[in-house]
């Protein structure tokens, strides 16, 4: 169950900073896009290699 949890608890992480990437992105902010969507792609390689690890 915590495994289920850690993977959830990930890609709710991922899905909030591709969302606050996206509603900066349109109010014109450059920076703030490019901070959220680094986020997500460094939560995802994290996780990634979390579950290919065992420990997630």
């Amino acid at each position: 169950m915590p495994d289920a949890f850690s993977r959830v608890i990930a890609f709710l992480a991922v899905v909030m900073a591709l969302l606050f990437a996206g509603i900066h992105f349109h109010q014109g902010h450059i920076i703030a896009t490019l901070y959220f969507m680094t986020g997500a792609i460094l939560v995802t390689a994290v996780t990634h290699l979390n579950v290919r690890r065992g420990l997630i």
